[in-house]
């Protein structure tokens, strides 16, 4: 993988898992989950998966802007 996009910057054009994991904040199992629940894609050469910048950064800005209620008990 390059470390270099096309527009000539440091930002990677492709993470593993636990990159994009340190990149984003969140952990390998949700980026998984997300994977699998169709909302994050991942991209596959033989079986090693890959979150590309712009899959990730796309990903991000569809997130809720506010934190869902949370239920109480009684």
């Amino acid at each position: 993988m390059n470390d270099q996009s096309l527009a000539g910057t440091s930002q990677k054009l492709a993470y593993t898992f636990e990159e994009a994991a340190a990149q984003c904040g969140y952990s390998v199992r949700t980026l998984k989950q997300q994977v699998a629940d169709g909302y994050l894609l991942a991209r596959y050469a033989n079986t090693k998966g890959i979150i590309t910048h712009k899959d990730m950064s796309e990903w991000l800005e569809r997130l809720p802007v506010e934190a869902p209620e949370r239920r109480r008990n009684g």
